[in-house]
């Protein structure tokens, strides 16, 4: 099995702000795309907020309900209105897609997503982050890979339960090296039987990358990730990025790269560590059962 650290939702390049963490709960937004089928105010509420309204308001407008929306990781059956046979499924392209390949991602490897995120509040009847409030990379999803297809025009034709999600969209299907991933049944590849793909409802101290008082790109991490002998989670070879804490290391991570694949046959330590997420979030919350179909 593979594990990818796979970066996803808002940030300063693409949105302009982090997702918002709202009485507990974690809001990923996804992107703005401009030629995505859905928009913001399509998307269902969240916690009984509009997502249109919690972008608007935590962008000061720039990013308005009408704007279109890259949904993507797509992990949620209730996130939109969906055909029948619906699958949970996440899409790259171009280089990263490369990266993916390269290291031969496919059935039963595990994408565990993280982003960008702050706390924020409603106060007269509107969004704002809270002053002061840490900004953190936080484990928000996951996707176990059922199957991996190659996107084309076809596939399209032969997927209309799909056609919603942003890398079937028309102008993007002639994306260089465009890939579906679709979910697993289940979450085999570590032993759970909690759905194949989904996303954590609510912040959990096991779900927090960034170290404490910190910048959010310094991460605290069991101390078997340094790679020593052992080829290390891609991008992070440089040694100087790694400092040994004792129990735990800290990672400089880079600021560029959507995708950062591990080994974990390499590293046995990562199935127990992956677990251990899931247990602590399961003990405060139903981990969401996404129902699936036959694999594509």
């Amino acid at each position: 099995m593979k594990l990818i650290l796979s970066r996803k939702g808002f940030d300063s390049a693409n949105g302009g702000c982090p997702s918002p963490i709202i009485d507990g709960h974690l809001c990923s937004l996804p992107i703005p795309d401009a030629g995505a089928p859905t928009s913001y105010k399509k998307i269902s509420p969240f916690n009984g907020a509009p997502i249109a309204k919690i972008v608007e308001d935590l962008t000061c407008g720039q990013v308005r309900r009408g704007h279109r929306a890259h949904l993507d990781p797509d992990l949620r059956r209730d996130a939109i209105a969906r055909a029948a046979g619906w699958r949970p499924m996440f899409g790259q392209a171009g280089a990263a897609q490369s990266h993916l390949a390269r290291h031969d991602v496919g059935p039963g490897d595990l994408f565990i997503f993280f982003g960008y995120f702050r706390r924020a509040e409603k106060v007269g009847g509107a969004f704002r982050f809270v002053r002061n409030a840490p900004r953190l990379h936080v484990i928000f999803g996951w996707l176990q890979v059922g199957c991996v297809a190659t996107v084309t025009r076809d596939l399209a034709a032969e997927m209309p339960w799909a056609a919603t999600h942003p890398h079937l969209a028309p102008r993007a299907i002639e994306y260089e090296n465009n890939t579906l991933y679709f979910a697993s049944d289940r979450l085999s590849s570590i032993g759970l039987k909690t759905s194949g793909a989904g996303t954590f409802d609510r912040i959990r101290p096991e779900l927090i990358l960034t170290h404490t008082d910190s910048s959010r790109s310094v991460w605290e991490l069991p101390r078997w990730f340094t790679p020593g002998r052992r080829p290390p989670l891609t991008y992070h070879g440089d040694p100087t990025r790694w400092t040994d804490c004792g129990s735990s290391t800290l990672l400089q991570t880079v600021g560029i790269g959507q995708e950062f694949v591990l080994d974990a046959e390499q590293y046995p330590e990562a199935r127990e560590w992956l677990r251990s997420i899931f247990r602590a979030a399961a003990r405060w919350c139903d981990v969401p059962q996404t129902s699936s179909s036959t694999e594509p």
